[in-house]
């Protein structure tokens, strides 16, 4: 299975990603290819600098970089995160020495898919990488393929607008709640609150409301769920005149909503309201994905701090690979009033985005989360809710504009 640098690889399905191992030392080379044996489209590597030259890099519908020992270090794995790990359809994972807390708490600030130990290559890596190949082939094949437009018509009905941030602690949720809240002002509008953050949601209880049914009810309804059942699972909050569709109360019924169960979701709550506001995980699985996708609107929350523009960046390239357009996108900054040696405009720099909105970071808001009450509610005349209107308004003109 090994072969000399500069030959050419050995023929790969041409939707299958090739793997790149990446070593310095040649014995630990050999071996973690012959780990391999079996898997196709394995190329041995002594440096990442040769991956990222190989014309097979720009070429190929993935790539899952095995990353040697040598390779572990807290510049290259940063480097693998920021640069290569989502711009280029690219998985990762690293083989250590040994699996110390301090190498996992690297590879885990990473977003590495996997720490594998080097007595344990043998029997598992190859299984690892294999699980890492099919799942990039997934999320290729879910991209429109080249030369489909860039924008395709929108469904006719009521407008998505995906509340999103990839990290968590941002405000994510406050933002939903509250940009639902004021969208539902206007009697006129129907506006659905839905949180597909699966595991952990949290808008109900943001709205003291105690649902009796959640998503998952309506992931499992088949071909039994049309307008009738999605309206009896529905739960009304009085107050703010929303409809919510809560997130399971057991994070283990999260796996019943799938990427196409929440496809059809959508769909059919286009067809009773008039505004669909989602709130979700700070993951990019394939449930997320497919939400984002299908989102007229994305309002994308950004906190002031480091990891949390890291991490919206690496969102962004994410959605350009499934080839969401970005101008879907708004830009909100959260608490960009706090001093923290970060400038909205290193934030806009790294982002190569201009901010849309700023957010202030205002005590009324933990204040109104822990009382059950939007902020935008209890505290009309607040910066903060005057900031969130800016928002409202913002959507509303997008919508007027597509009509």
């Amino acid at each position: 299975m090994t072969f000399r640098h500069g030959q050419s690889p050995p023929p790969v399905p041409p939707d299958l990603p090739w793997v790149a191992v990446v070593e310095d030392d040649a014995v630990l080379l050999t071996g973690l290819v012959t780990a391999l044996d079996g898997v196709p489209g394995v190329r041995p590597f002594t440096n990442l600098d040769e991956v990222l030259d190989d014309d097979a890099y720009e070429s190929a519908s993935g790539v899952v970089l095995v990353l040697g020992p040598s390779q572990v270090s807290e510049a290259l794995l940063d480097r693998v995160a920021a640069a290569v790990q989502v711009e280029a359809a690219t998985a990762a994972l690293v083989v250590v020495e040994q699996a110390d807390a301090a190498t996992l708490r690297l590879v885990v600030r990473s977003g590495l898919r996997d720490a594998i130990p080097v007595e344990a290559v043998s029997e598992d890596l190859g299984p690892a990488v294999v699980e890492l190949q099919e799942r990039l082939r997934g999320a290729v094949s879910a991209a429109r393929p080249p030369g489909a437009p860039d924008e395709p018509a929108r469904p006719p009905g009521g407008r998505v607008v995906t509340v999103y941030s990839p990290k968590g602690g941002v405000g994510k949720s406050v933002v939903a709640v509250n940009l639902a809240t004021l969208l539902a002002r206007d009697k006129s509008r129907r506006v659905v609150l839905v949180d597909f953050d699966l595991q952990f949601g949290d808008t109900a209880l943001m709205l003291r409301l105690k649902p009796d049914h959640d998503v998952s009810e309506a992931a499992t309804a088949d071909d039994r769920l049309d307008t009738v059942l999605l309206e009896n699972l529905l739960t009304r909050d009085d107050r703010t005149g929303l409809r919510v569709l809560a997130a399971p109360p057991d994070p283990t019924r999260a796996e019943k909503v799938t990427a196409k169960t929440a496809s059809a979701l959508i769909e059919l709550l286009r067809s009773v309201a008039d505004y669909i506001v989602v709130d979700t995980a700070p993951i990019l699985d394939d449930t997320t994905l497919q939400v984002l996708s299908e989102s007229d609107d994305i309002v994308y929350v950004v906190g002031m701090d480091v990891p949390s523009v890291k991490n919206a960046r690496l969102g962004l390239q994410a959605l350009e690979l499934v080839q969401v357009p970005l101008r879907r996108v708004l830009l909100v900054l959260n608490r960009a009033d706090s001093r923290v040696h970060l400038a909205v405009r290193d934030v806009e720099r790294s982002l190569r985005m201009k901010v849309d909105a700023a957010l202030p970071s205002d005590a009324l808001v933990p204040q109104s989360v822990n009382r059950g009450t939007p902020a935008v509610l209890e505290f009309e005349r607040s910066r903060f809710t005057g900031r969130m209107r800016e928002i409202v308004d913002l959507l509303l003109a997008r919508a007027a504009s597509k009509e």
